[in-house]
């Protein structure tokens, strides 16, 4: 026989209960919304990291093309052809954190609301979407062998049960997924700053020889002023890859944040620190856009 609660006791109960979804809405919100920031500062960073990769390619093939035969040259251009699955990588992981903003918006509206049904539709298109995404991004041949089978351990994420309403019911049927989504991100994000500083370390060599040392060696410095401008720029210009590590950096801090946040508990620490590297991110970005020619 099922025994009822005291009226008092019962009423206790329901402010308790009340007290805390009250309190878990403005937590929701600013997680979607630090979580839709950092879709969108992924991505504005790893379109400037495309054309990065890119240029890098091609510095390298003008480099290995000097003194070759026409035919020659054809099968090298054939070589670097390669360069396009990094690329394409790379869109696939930009088109990964469009999704996760598009969640993370549409978690933000389920938290104005907590009612259902749009908000609560538009999360889970979102996230089987982003789901789809992952699994070619599992396999990308820019993880080492080691994380892409620690992507392939699943993880089960506990969910707090006093999270109630149209919150407690998303975190049910998506806390693991969002989860997995997002060390997606960091995993990738870090085999890309790998590949990154690769790219810029080679591009900055291959630059200095092309129009600093050539040139000089061969006393063939046409303009004077050129060349000298061209070598402070060599000269001056650090390598960076401070960004992605940012980008990585919040990847970690969003995965924190969003596991305190589905065990019950709103990690304010993490996603202050996730905000501030987002800062890093666009800054960086606009600036590389900013010099590009």
């Amino acid at each position: 026989m099922t025994r009822r609660l005291p009226p008092a006791a019962s009423l206790l109960f329901a402010l308790l209960l009340c007290s805390a979804c009250s309190s878990t809405m403005p937590h929701a919100r600013k997680l979607a919304a630090a979580g839709a920031a950092y879709g969108r500062a992924t991505d504005t960073l790893l379109r400037v990291t495309q054309e990065t990769a890119a240029n890098a390619d091609s510095a390298r093939l003008l480099s290995e093309a000097r003194g070759l035969a026409r035919e020659q040259r054809r099968a090298l251009l054939d070589k670097h052809a390669g360069v396009s699955e990094t690329v394409a990588d790379l869109e696939r992981l930009r088109r990964h954190a469009r999704l996760l903003t598009r969640y993370f918006e549409a978690l933000g509206r389920l938290g104005e609301q907590n009612t259902g049904s749009e908000a609560a539709g538009a999360t889970a298109e979102a996230a089987t979407a982003a789901n789809r995404m992952s699994e070619a991004l599992a396999g990308s041949k820019l993880l080492t062998p080691a994380e892409r089978d620690a992507l392939s351990q699943t993880a089960r994420l506990s969910v707090e049960g006093i999270l109630r309403g149209a919150i407690g019911r998303e975190l049910s049927a998506r806390a693991s997924v969002i989860d997995r989504e997002i060390r997606i991100q960091q995993m990738l994000l870090e085999a890309v700053r790998r590949k990154l500083r690769a790219d810029l370390e080679s591009a900055a060599a291959l630059g200095r020889e092309r129009d600093v040392a050539r040139p000089f060696l061969d006393d063939a410095v046409a303009d004077p002023r050129g060349w000298i401008a061209l070598r402070r720029g060599y000269l001056l210009v650090p390598l960076d890859t401070d960004a992605l590590k940012s980008a990585s950096d919040a990847a970690s801090k969003l995965r924190a944040a969003w596991s305190a946040f589905a065990a019950g508990r709103f990690d304010e620490a993490a996603r202050a620190g996730l905000m501030a590297d987002l800062e890093t991110i666009v800054a960086y970005a606009e600036t590389v856009k900013a010099a590009a020619p």
